[in-house]
């Protein structure tokens, strides 16, 4: 399985949110380049960016930031957040990012979501599915997670087979520490054909393991990177 740290952009600092709550926010790093470099230095070569700004907005606050990062030498990075146009999804991927997140747009919009069907390679292309657990539905939320879809997780997948790359977080644990939602994972996992990354609530090395064990594709950790519950070391060695 494949491990990749993260690093959220909010105002040009390094953040994160609990349960994407813009109004509970923790800064980690003022420097978000210096974090890219934390991240090289302990060997990994693939970060995961979202620039939180932009994914509430859209603005191009932290693109500055962004377009620095995807030059550092030695890293690859994907990156989502406020991508709701074809234009914004071609600059970013000829900025050498390696590949582009998208939600909102891509959720709401069908005709956004041709447009990429019809312009992007899909191995550059990430789907970033959010969702909460409503009556015991993973329904999709948009706008920065700040409102919430009746469109059911499982379904916009299936509808959408042409897509191959899913970026599964699920609000209600994310930042929370608590571990991931193991049963809607291997749900993905057993009735779809993507390649799942997922993230949200991952904590400790056991939750890795647990995603190892129903031969999750990917994953995203963060917080428990910050707050020093899991090392880089073991996380590398665990890639």
């Amino acid at each position: 399985m494949k491990i990749i740290p993260a690093i959220d952009v909010l105002d040009g600092k390094c953040v994160r949110l609990l349960k994407g709550d813009y109004a509970n926010v923790t800064e980690y790093n003022n420097d978000p380049l210096a974090q890219v470099q934390i991240f090289k230095n302990s060997g990994f070569k693939y970060i995961h960016i979202v620039d939180l700004n932009a994914a509430k907005t859209g603005g191009d606050e932290n693109l500055t930031i962004i377009k620095k990062i995807a030059n550092v030498e030695g890293i690859d990075i994907q990156v989502g957040g406020g991508i709701r146009t074809l234009g914004k999804a071609k600059e970013l991927l000829s900025c050498n990012v390696k590949k582009i997140i998208v939600g909102t747009a891509a959720i709401t919009d069908i005709n956004f979501r041709n447009e990429l069907k019809e312009n992007i390679n899909t191995n550059d292309l990430i789907f970033g599915l959010d969702f909460n657990i409503i009556n015991k539905n993973p329904l999709l939320s948009v706008n920065g997670w700040t409102n919430n879809t009746n469109i059911n997780l499982f379904d916009y997948v299936k509808e959408n087979s042409w897509i191959k790359n899913v970026l599964a977080t699920d609000i209600s644990v994310d930042g929370t520490l608590k571990g991931p939602n193991l049963g809607v994972y291997k749900n993905l996992l057993q009735n779809t054909h993507i390649n799942l990354i997922a993230s949200g609530g991952i904590g400790s090395m056991d939750d890795i393991s647990n995603l190892k064990s129903i031969s999750c594709n990917e994953c995203i950790v963060g917080k428990a990177i910050y707050e020093n519950k899991i090392s880089l070391k073991d996380l590398l060695n665990a890639n």
